[in-house]
């Protein structure tokens, strides 16, 4: 066997005369022109690729432009969801050949290569576990396993040799946050993401733990600022190394680097990350001007009323009576280049307003660029708003946990698990009955941030680590 790092989380594996491809986004930029690699893609052939998997659809996993530079013979594997969603999507490309992979089952690829889709989360994150009889690797990437499923993995597959995953922040909170009460962004930090690399690592005890899918940088002028806030793989490295869990070792690989089971590892030389602030300028200025081009046409954009009254009337219909019993925030929106108008949604009376500022009875302010907040509306895609981070929030004090659920619920009914009725399809039912310790374990999370007396544990419950 013998893998390639492509990318923020893209990987070549090449095993039994098989070239399977994960999550290539190996060109441009992604979330309106928010993401871009770092460092820049490997160079790779796409001929002769057979299989392409996708762990879940956010964009830098989920990458338009990218998966149309593959040959239409390519087969598509992707995580059998409760929904059809990443199928649907799949449908706009030229490939006709597409797998769904049931959670938990193997599949065979070629004689002596399987591999294993693990699903969790709302937005069916995946991970992927790839194996040819003497090597095992474990894509994690974004896919927070605890509970009941990290077991699950576990037990069927310990010891691996190779262990990915991410380990750093692609949301907002805190760094897009202004809260009026310093305390409440205080539920999460760079260094619980580090921590939690680590304890990945610690219970897993792969051979290699390879810091992966957060290899990424922000270029757009609105969110350049947050490079400053990017974990890098050294200091998850200089923090593994202190804490040494079991006998993992740590390795840093970056976009061009590999390993093969007859010679081992094949690293380059760089200074992508002790020379980091040079290198963006570099690249800042290579792509300043598409940038350039860009903000004259998200200058243009507008975006009406009736569009945000069109999304999220169904939305506020969809939530059942128990979510409307304990979530009753005014949430406001406000629009780039549209100054003093308010755009809100009332939870408690079930309605969408427009107001005009100053009005102060809001729980969360969302501040949005017009073509983004457009795109959001007419394509249903909210739940990429978030890892944008092409927005800023004012946040009254202890309405926390109100921005949590907010954005947990675009989840719910972006990926059609909200009406309640299209969770009891049979496609549904049957998903999630494979996934039954994954439901087990989301129960208990639900208990204890609606019924929990203690307001800082069940907020921190709404952020998932890697536990056991």
């Amino acid at each position: 066997m013998k893998f390639t790092i492509l990318s923020h989380a893209g990987m070549l594996v090449e095993a039994q005369g098989i070239k399977l491809v994960s999550d290539p986004w190996i060109l441009g930029s992604s979330y309106w022109r928010s993401w871009w690699n770092y460092p820049k893609p490997a160079s790779f052939s796409k001929e002769g690729t057979d299989y392409i998997y996708l762990t879940h659809m956010h964009w830098d996993h989920f990458h338009g432009p990218s998966l149309r530079k593959f040959p239409p013979s390519v087969t598509f594997l992707v995580p059998k969801a409760p929904t059809s969603c990443i199928v649907d999507d799949l449908k706009d490309f030229k490939y006709k050949q597409v797998i769904e992979l049931p959670h938990g089952k193997t599949t065979t690829l070629a004689p002596g290569l399987r591999v294993t889709s693990y699903q969790f989360g709302l937005n069916t994150d995946s991970t992927l576990v790839i194996e040819d009889g003497r090597t095992t690797l474990i894509n994690m990437n974004d896919c927070k396993l605890a509970g009941w499923p990290l077991k699950q993995l576990l037990k069927r597959h310990p010891h691996p040799d190779f262990l990915f995953r991410s380990h750093s922040s692609a949301q907002p909170y805190p760094h897009c946050i202004d809260a009026e009460d310093e305390n409440d962004l205080g539920f999460r930090k760079n260094e619980d993401y580090v921590a939690d690399f680590v304890e990945s690592a610690r219970l897993v005890q792969p051979k290699f733990a390879v810091p992966f899918a957060s290899n990424n940088c922000f270029l757009h002028r609105e969110t350049i600022q947050f490079n400053r806030e990017i974990v890098s793989p050294l200091d998850v490295k200089s923090f593994f190394d202190q804490h040494k869990p079991g006998k993992s070792e740590c390795v840093v690989m970056v976009a061009g680097d590999s390993w093969d089971d007859r010679d081992g590892f094949h690293i380059n030389e760089q200074d992508f990350f002790t020379a980091r602030e040079q290198h963006l300028q570099d690249y800042a200025r290579e792509v300043a001007p598409v940038l350039k081009d860009y903000y004259s046409r998200e200058a243009k954009a507008k975006v009406s009323f009736q569009s945000f009254e069109s999304y999220f009337k169904p939305y506020l219909k969809s939530l059942p009576w128990f979510v409307r019993l304990a979530f009753k925030p005014v949430i406001v929106f406000e629009v780039e280049g549209q100054p003093d108008v308010l755009w809100g949604i009332d939870f408690d009376k079930k309605r969408v307003f427009e107001a005009t500022a100053p009005f102060p009875n809001y729980a969360l302010r969302f501040r949005v660029p017009s073509a983004v907040l457009r795109d959001c509306l007419q394509r249903k895609m909210f739940t990429l708003l978030f890892p944008s981070k092409r927005l800023r929030v004012e946040m009254k004090k202890g309405r926390v946990k109100d921005y949590f659920i907010f954005e947990q619920l675009f989840d719910l009914y972006e990926y059609r698990l909200l009406p309640v009725r299209l969770s009891l399809s049979a496609r549904s039912i049957s998903a999630w009955a494979r996934r039954w310790r994954e439901l087990q374990y989301m129960l208990t999370l639900f208990i204890r941030v609606f019924l929990h007396r203690r307001r800082d544990t069940a907020i921190s419950e709404l952020v998932p680590r890697t536990t056991l």
